[in-house]
């Protein structure tokens, strides 16, 4: 089973809906029987599109860009959103689209933001991609004091101090739906655990993290109303917004005992979201010889992370964060680049679930099929979870 396949976009690269008393007033479900088998297993990622109103920007054919990247503090090798936003312009240099000089400055503290920035204008990047939620401040400020230079934000809408976006004309937001995704991942960790115990912990309480942790709880719980059942979901609450949070995405140790206090209440799958801070819970379910598994976010945790984890990883949460920065340095060389907030979700195949992998025999044929036919019902419409608004 392959519920998202990250096909080259540019050549590179009902549920069983017997009703437990109805649902909850977040969701509604199909009340059709699944199908044993549901979609197909290869899809050409859709080319993501713009807002309503949003103005095409048209130039001349053009050399390579010359392209320049700035990571989060997690480093450009964080098995991660950074690392697959690093390989999205590489994959545009491979094509063709950014120049060979491109370039990534890493960022150690908040403060490399801006001397990173200045660096790359001096050096005449043409388009400067910025990655992560907290340079968005960053992001806005330069992008309107370098109206020449094309900007790709990943994981931000920029706003001003009312919230309402910005709309820049020279910057595209790459934003993602990601609790479409995260939501089927809850439903299907509810249907595997034994203990009934799931759980999560993020780096901080950012909208690109929580969503991710409240998809996924969510999700829970709705296979709890369809299958009358009583997982719990530890570390998120979705009524307050809140849950449990190490507040770095770097203090490794921190996210080691943080992760351990969870499977000490009995969990046995757990999504952290952050980078690497997940390798700390796969280092304690190694360590301590637990029957758990890990869920991944952003790029399919059973390549992305070493092999010592490969084992562990029931499933990933992935983000189309590599095709979709390759896309606009493309349309920038082309001509075709315009601004506005691009959206990931699954009807585009911009997130998705990867195979199961090791943890394939574990989870029945029946699930597999209802969580392909829950994925359908999200992408279809169906299926209506209090998703979180992103994009504009």
């Amino acid at each position: 089973m392959k519920s998202m396949r990250l096909i080259a976009l540019l050549g590179v690269l009902a549920l069983v809906a017997a009703a437990c008393g109805g649902t909850d007033d977040t969701t509604t479900t199909t009340a059709a029987a699944v199908a044993e088998t549901t979609t197909t297993t290869e899809a050409v990622v859709d080319t993501p599109t713009t807002t309503e109103g949003t103005t095409e920007t048209t130039v001349g054919m053009a050399d390579a860009i010359k392209t320049c990247l700035v990571t989060d503090l997690a480093g450009v090798d964080d098995r991660s959103f950074n690392a697959s936003a690093w390989q999205g312009v590489q994959d545009a240099m491979a094509a063709g689209y950014a120049t060979e000089d491109s370039f990534f400055l890493e960022s150690t503290d908040a403060a490399d933001w801006q001397p990173n920035i200045d660096q790359m204008v001096s050096q005449g990047c043409q388009h400067i991609v910025t990655v992560g939620f907290a340079l968005g401040e960053v992001t806005a400020i330069n992008a309107q004091a370098h109206p020449d230079i094309t900007w790709t934000m990943i994981d931000n809408v920029l706003t001003d101090e009312t919230f309402a976006p910005l709309g820049l004309d020279n910057v595209r937001e790459l934003v993602y739906q990601t609790d479409q995704a995260a939501f089927a991942a809850g439903y299907l960790a509810a249907g595997v655990t034994t203990t009934g115990v799931l759980c999560t912990y993020g780096g901080a309480n950012f909208p690109t993290v929580s969503i991710f942790m409240d998809g996924f709880t969510r999700g829970a719980l709705h296979y709890n109303d369809v299958k009358c059942t009583s997982v719990e979901v530890k570390g998120w609450d979705p009524e307050a917004g809140d849950g449990l949070f190490t507040g770095s995405f770097t203090d490794m140790a921190l996210a080691r005992s943080t992760a351990e206090s969870l499977f000490q209440e009995n969990c046995d799958i757990i999504i952290p979201v952050g980078g690497a801070i997940n390798l700390p819970a796969g280092d304690a379910i190694n360590d301590l010889g637990l029957d758990a598994a890990l869920i991944g976010v952003d790029a399919d945790a059973y390549f992305a992370m070493d092999s010592q984890y490969q084992s562990l990883w029931l499933t990933t949460v992935e983000k189309a964060i590599a095709p979709f920065v390759t896309l606009a340095v493309q349309d920038q060389q082309e001509g075709n680049w315009a601004p506005g907030s691009f959206v990931g979700n699954l009807a585009n195949d911009g997130v998705g679930l990867s195979d199961y992998y090791d943890w394939d025999s574990r989870v029945s044929d029946e699930l597999k099929a209802e969580v392909e036919q829950l994925l359908q019902d999200i992408k279809d419409g169906v299926v209506k979870a209090d998703f979180t608004p992103v994009g504009y």
